[in-house]
């Protein structure tokens, strides 16, 4: 695992049903960011997948990324699911 990895614990979240699950990263697990970087995500040690870590804007200094389904299940995560997040920024 790459030197520059971040790890922490966060909840998948869904907003409804017909929307892709996500991740919110407080921004103190990402600081001097303030802009979209693409990364490789690890949930639970299951991965890596190809992300965009993206602020989440809106007056919010969170940032965030999307999961598909194949991602979750390959994981064996669900919404709701607490799992260790593991974020490393490529390049």
């Amino acid at each position: 695992m790459s030197r520059d990895a971040i790890v922490f614990m966060a909840r998948i979240l869904r907003k409804q049903p017909d929307l892709p699950r996500y991740v919110v990263i407080d921004p103190q697990h990402l600081p001097g960011r303030n802009a979209a970087f693409a990364a490789n995500v690890f949930l639970n040690g299951a991965g890596p997948f190809a992300r965009n870590i993206r602020p989440w804007g809106k007056g919010s200094d969170v940032f965030f990324f999307n999961l598909t389904g194949p991602q979750c299940r390959k994981a064996g995560i669900g919404t709701g699911d607490r799992c260790e997040v593991t974020v490393v920024p490529a390049g």
